[in-house]
């Protein structure tokens, strides 16, 4: 998604990452926000990891930001400050799911989620004619049911039900 508009010095990119419970936890997969340089899987990158350089367990109410990892292109926008990025806690990208599902009918994956939240914080500060584009890379039909587990009151305001 970013790598259209790297050249284009007028084009904020801003990435979300999974905050799970917060990086002051242990809980949380934000390695970029909370991680140090490493090497995982034969690539130097920004990694999760302990002082004696061992893989940390990772957390994140969406399945597929469970990584210790970042891919080289955001390790390289992160350290050369052409990319922004914000960790997102489980709760912000579960209000970031049921906004989107609740306002414009889109139910995005968990992942997604978390960059509709981020985008949700830069749309309040931003012009009227200025634009935003999110990348909704999945459909949140696989992650109704672990959002109903996550916030029991959502129920009465969408029926989850319909969504199969």
């Amino acid at each position: 998604m970013f790598h259209p508009f790297i050249e284009e010095k007028g084009v904020r990119l801003i990435g979300a990452e999974a905050a799970g419970e917060g990086v002051d936890t242990a809980k949380h997969s934000a390695t970029i926000s909370a991680g140090s340089l490493g090497v995982l899987h034969g690539a130097k990158t920004y990694i999760l990891q302990d002082e004696k350089g061992q893989i940390m367990e990772t957390h994140s109410v969406a399945a597929g930001l469970n990584y210790p990892g970042v891919g080289p292109e955001h390790a390289w926008l992160r350290s050369t400050g052409r990319g922004e990025y914000y960790g997102i806690t489980d709760v912000q990208a579960l209000e970031g799911f049921h906004s989107l599902a609740l306002l414009e009918g889109i139910i995005p994956a968990l992942e997604s989620s978390h960059a509709v939240y981020q985008s949700m914080q830069v749309a309040a500060k931003m012009r009227s004619d200025e634009q935003l584009v999110i990348c909704i890379s999945g459909r949140g039909d696989k992650d109704v049911h672990t959002v109903a587990k996550a916030l029991p009151n959502i129920g009465p305001l969408v029926d989850w039900d319909l969504c199969f």
